[in-house]
């Protein structure tokens, strides 16, 4: 009975020991399966991303190597010492502690010492995930440097942020065949005062409505205020981090006109309720003479930006003055156009309703040329798209 117990025990043992990991680890595949690649893969993705970034500082090496050395001199004769002083008088000719076990000895302390500070930074990495922190660096990272099923999610985010520019182009092409003309990037009263932004024009155009907008009043005035500080997908990039709403509550938007083709208009406005043209507001709008229409666009539709992601100081939706400039380039000012942390440019949708990414490397005369509808420059046949 003893011996069969004693030939059912580790069978029984091996069985626990790789089925509750292998338990465990479903369970946490199902549950966070990007924690679990990273807790996987990251040994590989570290060094594949790492590596070919290493430069080599060879008075560092050297002087890690001579410490290295003297490390293990010193312990060598440590040791020595030690092994001496334990040992017998009679027993002075036995083995002595030799330069092999000093090699052997130096090695383990220094995975120790590696191990060690490897687990102090899986602790602070569980911290964060278990706070809710996010890592900045992590952000900041290329599609390329993530893993698998990060570039997964990040090219479909990216696939998102195309779609939602495609969209909007599509509804500003809507507008245009309504009335002849593109909405203004954003109005104002003669007195000055900013009224509304080019995307409360567009509601009938996309998926959502602004009929209960009052166009005379100022954007952030009661009662449309409340309007302003809600939120909607369509207005954000998603793979762009960061806060959805500014100090004030209103909902932010995470693209900007083109403030050649878009710009703000002054005009004197009826008191209505809606843009729709029965009730002269849009009629007062195209007659001040100030919006774009297909036809000054001399440059191109293809060649000419109509809007764009930005990637700082973003600007709620509903501001009049949702424009930036083009000229400016690509992540190179806080008020121009640019893209989230890993873009390394932005995406454009173009006047013709195309959708081009542009990388933050452009030249500025191509940016320049990009911005204006009219203005005869001369565009190279790959610029950069």
């Amino acid at each position: 009975m003893n011996e069969q117990l004693t030939h059912r025990s580790p069978t029984a043992a091996v069985v626990l020991w790789i089925a509750v990991p292998t338990i465990t680890g479903l369970i946490c595949l199902f549950a966070a399966p990007v924690y679990v690649e990273q807790l996987v893969l990251g040994w590989i993705y570290f060094p594949l991303r790492t590596i070919p970034r290493m430069t080599v500082d060879w008075p560092t090496l050297m002087l890690g190597t001579i410490c290295s050395l003297m490390f293990v001199a010193a312990l060598h004769r440590t040791m020595q010492w030690f092994y001496r002083a334990g040992s017998d008088v009679e027993n002075s000719g036995a083995s002595r502690w030799t330069w092999r076990s000093s090699l052997v000895a130096s090695a383990m302390l220094f995975v120790l010492f590696v191990s060690g500070t490897a687990l102090v930074g899986a602790t602070h990495q569980a911290v964060w995930i278990l706070s809710g922190r996010r890592d900045s660096s992590a952000e900041a990272a290329a599609p390329r440097d993530l893993g698998v099923l990060a570039q997964a999610r990040e090219a479909a985010r990216f696939t998102q942020a195309k779609n939602n520019l495609k969209q909007f182009g599509l509804a500003f092409h809507n507008f245009h065949d309504v009335y002849g003309e593109f909405p203004p990037g954003g109005t104002m009263n003669e007195d000055g005062e900013l009224l509304h932004g080019w995307i409360a024009f567009l509601g009938y155009f996309y998926s959502f409505t602004t009929e209960n907008i009052q166009f005379q009043t100022p954007w952030n005035s009661p009662p449309n205020d409340r309007i302003y500080k809600c939120q909607a997908s369509d207005f954000l990039n998603p793979s762009q981090p960061g806060p959805v709403f500014d100090a004030n509550g209103y909902g932010l938007c995470h693209w900007a006109g083109n403030v050649h083709v878009l710009p703000i208009v002054t005009a004197s406005f009826p008191p209505v309720t809606s843009r729709d043209g029965s009730d002269g507001f849009t009629t007062v709008l195209h007659k001040s003479g100030q919006v774009v229409s297909l036809n000054q666009i001399t440059d191109g539709t293809s060649n000419t930006i109509l809007l764009g992601s930005v990637g700082q100081n973003f600007r709620p939706w509903g501001y009049p003055a949702n424009v930036r400039d083009p000229a400016l380039g690509i992540n190179r000012s806080p008020d121009g156009f640019g893209g989230p942390p890993g873009w390394n440019g932005g995406q454009f949708a173009m006047c013709d309703g195309s959708v081009a990414f542009l990388s933050d490397k452009t030249d500025l005369s191509i940016m320049k040329a990009l911005a204006t509808p009219a203005g005869g420059e001369t565009m190279p046949a790959d610029f950069g798209r």
